[in-house]
């Protein structure tokens, strides 16, 4: 039988590189440090300063920054409970691994123990599965995630593999975070031929390696503020939300073959965020698009007050010609710009403004049918989808309406109310 030795590590990798554990000899069994649960580096530092780094420095890990990377990857030390989500839950069918220039350590969590389980230099065969990657082969310490498909499938038929990834992925990110924290830096690599992986760590049977995270000392350190209080952190100041709700607009069409797939992309938008709506056009009832839909217009153009709406909206349409001579819309126009109301145009409609004299010196998007009667009223014209120049939106062509609604809808959004 085995003869099973304990050897308590202090904070230093002395001890990390024993004797071969070959038939016959003692099997290496390192206690790690207990993990630290009150750094003084918050998430959101960690979160910022998360890159990967695929070049480190020989420097090896410290064994409590082996331990705290063990702990955030894997296990509350001495508990069943995981630092990861699993939807296997009690099941635990994740194994880490840990590689260090000596050989391969398993993670136990429920003793905090890294147990030795190959003696020597594995990062040159990890590279050659690993297609080569330098990084692997130079990496001083290499987490193997591991997981058993058979104990998940087992619960979740047909969706074992996907789990074990999710749950895989969830590991790793907690070590790169991990690692931002202490220093360190690390990225992760799937790319590699998980049965060879598998042949050189001499897995059991059905546990596959799903991910492999580099970690090492690196030249370049994240920079880090310190974390205030809650207390001395004052929030800043915050205006009012507008309401919505108590937005209005109004689109207005021509009266034959306007374009109804803009208006409805543009009117679901609107819809959707909960803006009021009101349909006008030259005349009343209903109205067919160029597709042969058909809305109904409840308000003459002439009768729109511009107090009574917050946006007014014009459609693009073949027969735009019925607004770009039309005195109550040019004056409509001319009356809500007074007003720094927003102003919005798709595909010919923009034309309206330039009759209106109101782009001069504005940056308008159009068809290109509407170019040279923008340029001539001074517009610098442009067919970009979506043009922003103060209170006037425009667009070009109907692929962009949705675009065009949302827009509008922001402006609303932080609209003075």
């Amino acid at each position: 039988m085995k003869k099973v030795l304990l050897f308590v590590l202090l904070l230093t990798s002395s001890l990390l590189a024993q004797p071969a554990a070959a038939a016959g000899e003692a099997i290496t069994i390192i206690r790690l440090p207990e993990p630290i649960l009150n750094g003084s580096i918050s998430l959101e530092q960690a979160i910022k300063n998360l890159r990967s780094i695929q070049q480190f420095t020989a420097e090896p890990l410290k064994i409590n920054q082996i331990s705290q990377l063990c702990w955030a990857g894997t296990a509350e030390p001495n508990s069943s409970l995981r630092s990861a989500p699993s939807a296997a839950a009690v099941i635990n069918p994740m194994q880490l691994y840990v590689m260090l220039p000596d050989g391969l350590y398993l993670y136990e969590p429920n003793n905090n123990d890294l147990v030795k389980y190959i003696n020597g230099d594995l990062r040159p065969g990890l590279s050659g599965a690993a297609f080569r990657q330098w990084t692997v082969q130079s990496a001083p310490c290499i987490f193997i995630v591991a997981g058993f498909v058979n104990k998940i499938e087992a619960k979740f038929r047909g969706r074992g593999e996907k789990l074990l990834c999710l749950e895989a992925g969830r590991i790793a990110q907690n070590i790169d975070l991990q690692a931002v924290t202490l220093g360190l830096g690390s990225v992760p690599i799937g790319a590699f031929d998980s049965k060879t992986i598998a042949r050189i760590c001499k897995f059991a049977e059905n546990l596959e390696p799903v991910y492999l995270i580099c970690t090492g000392n690196t030249s370049q350190k994240p920079s880090f503020v310190p974390v205030l209080s809650r207390e001395t952190v004052q929030s800043p100041a915050v205006s009012r939300p507008v309401d919505i709700s108590k937005k209005r607009a109004v689109i207005i069409i021509v009266s034959s073959y306007f374009n109804d797939a803009e208006f409805f992309d543009v009117q679901d938008v609107l819809k959707i965020g909960g803006v009021q709506m009101d349909i006008a056009c030259s005349i009343t009832g209903e109205i067919k698009g160029v597709q042969m839909n058909t809305v109904t217009a409840t308000i003459l153009v002439k009768d729109i007050k511009v107090n009574d709406y917050d946006a007014f909206i014009f459609i693009g349409s073949p027969t735009v010609n019925e607004y770009l001579t039309n005195q109550d819309a040019l004056n409509l126009v001319r009356a809500a710009n007074d007003k720094g109301k927003i102003l919005a145009a798709i595909e010919t409609a923009p034309g309206i403004f330039a009759n209106a004299g109101i782009v001069k010196g504005k940056n308008i998007a159009s068809y290109p049918t509407q170019r040279t009667i923008l340029i001539q009223a001074g517009a610098k014209w442009t067919d970009t989808p979506i043009e922003i120049d103060g209170n006037l939106i425009t667009a070009n062509d109907f692929p962009a309406a949705r675009r065009l609604g949302a827009v509008i809808l922001d402006s609303l959004r932080h609209q003075e109310n």
